[in-house]
């Protein structure tokens, strides 16, 4: 899986800002494949995909461009990110209660 760096460099040319903030396997997975629609979108610029508090936040010129569409859009994406985000922290929870570390492997002190 690629990271959050690989994908930044790879739409580097849309991007107004940061990008891709948070880098967890499945997110750049997920985005990379939304990402292949999206640049259909003639004028499609992204600033900024992160979390704040915890909660995705998805910052897209969308809304300028299709002004119904675009809201429900970056809505999906942030609904869809803020349950990626959930399965990726109970994995986590559930490996450290095994004594693991995110990639399984023994935690040792």
């Amino acid at each position: 899986m690629r990271t959050a760096k690989e994908f930044n460099q790879t739409y580097e040319l849309i991007l107004d800002g940061p990008g891709l903030v948070i880098d967890i396997p499945a997110v750049v997975f997920y985005l990379d494949q939304w990402f292949d629609d999206l640049l259909k979108i003639e004028g499609f610029r992204c600033k900024e995909i992160s979390t704040v508090r915890g909660l995705p936040r998805v910052d897209t010129n969308l809304q300028e461009l299709l002004p119904f569409v675009g809201r429900i859009i970056n809505q999906e994406l942030e609904e869809k990110l803020s349950l990626i985000l959930k399965v990726e922290f109970e994995v986590e929870q559930r490996l450290l209660s095994l004594n693991l570390d995110k990639h399984g492997k023994p935690i040792t002190t």
